[in-house]
């Protein structure tokens, strides 16, 4: 585990507007936010917000540019994490998350006099699962469309970002995350998938046939990194990976899994390559420290048969 850095509160932020407030980042990054003594609103949308101390609660979504007008009044920072909006189509529910609802923000605080605009991005963007790369994907590594709309709407929405920020002086800052664990067992996706009826892990092999590597990163560690981009001035118009200390490997949680529950591993073929992610631009700017080890927290939570 690394030295956790020591994160305070920016001394000109006051209020933040948290969009996507229910959501893997937004839910577990409210708390924080009012630990540290920052004001927050959420924009509430189809379910309701937990009710905090200090935690004052607007209705509206990012495709009503009126009840955004009403949501960034006031405000100091904004942290844009919602997972995705209304859409007849798949496409369609990212282009509204990813382009027109960003947009809608972006043009509701131009020419305030904001301190930070945050914006959730992913891995998705340099089309890791599908088009292979050549060692550890950095900020600067080539963003391609390989992955599927969302994919492709994110690079759209990073480009926007930061052509706000040029165009509009826009204080923009991209957190790009790739899969956040919640849980100390493999969310949907994961290089091992366990099947408790059959007694089965399954263990994901990658397009060359062999177990997959991948780097993924916790939610708490994804929590700060959201807080040190609200607290460093350095992170203004920079873009940012996030990840866990080390990548994971299907093969060696797949035996995990077997030793601890008897479960009997089943390789199968995920289609996706395998790939590391390099943090150490997050690492030097931002003073970056990701505590949390996928494995061990893993290993640490495994029932035993």
């Amino acid at each position: 585990m690394s030295d956790l850095p020591k994160i305070g509160k920016h001394p000109e932020i006051d209020k933040i507007l948290v969009v996507g407030p229910n959501g893997n980042v937004g839910s577990a990054l409210i708390p924080r936010l009012l630990e540290l003594g920052y004001t927050v609103r959420a924009l509430q949308f189809r379910t309701p917000v937990q009710p905090r101390k200090g935690l004052e609660v607007v209705d509206g979504n990012t495709l009503d540019p009126a009840s955004i007008g009403t949501a960034v009044d006031g405000i100091d920072a904004l942290c844009h994490m919602i997972r995705n909006a209304p859409g007849d189509t798949p496409c369609d529910s990212w282009f509204n998350t990813c382009l027109k609802g960003t947009v809608n923000l972006l043009e509701a605080v131009r020419g305030k006099d904001l301190k930070r605009f945050i914006n959730g991005s992913a891995d998705n963007a340099f089309g890791h699962t599908t088009i292979r790369h050549v060692g550890p994907i950095s900020e600067h590594s080539p963003k391609r469309f390989a992955d599927g709309h969302y994919g492709l709407f994110k690079i759209a929405e990073e480009e926007i970002l930061h052509q706000y920020h040029i165009g509009h002086d826009i204080p923009t800052v991209v957190v790009r995350f790739p899969l956040i664990w919640t849980q100390p067992f493999p969310p949907p996706n994961a290089c091992c998938e366990l099947d408790d009826k059959r007694k089965v892990v399954g263990m994901r092999l990658d397009i060359d046939g062999r177990p997959q590597v991948r780097h993924d990163v916790h939610i708490g560690d994804a929590i700060q990194a959201v807080l040190l981009a609200l607290e460093k001035n350095q992170a203004v118009g920079e873009d940012f990976n996030f990840v866990a200390p080390a990548p994971l490997c299907a093969e060696p949680m797949a035996e995990a899994i077997r030793a601890a529950m008897g479960y009997e591993i089943e390789p199968f073929e995920g289609g996706w390559h395998s790939w590391t992610i390099d943090d150490s631009k997050a690492r030097s700017v931002l003073g970056y420290r990701p505590q949390v080890d996928l494995m061990s927290y893993f290993q640490n939570e495994i029932p035993r048969s």
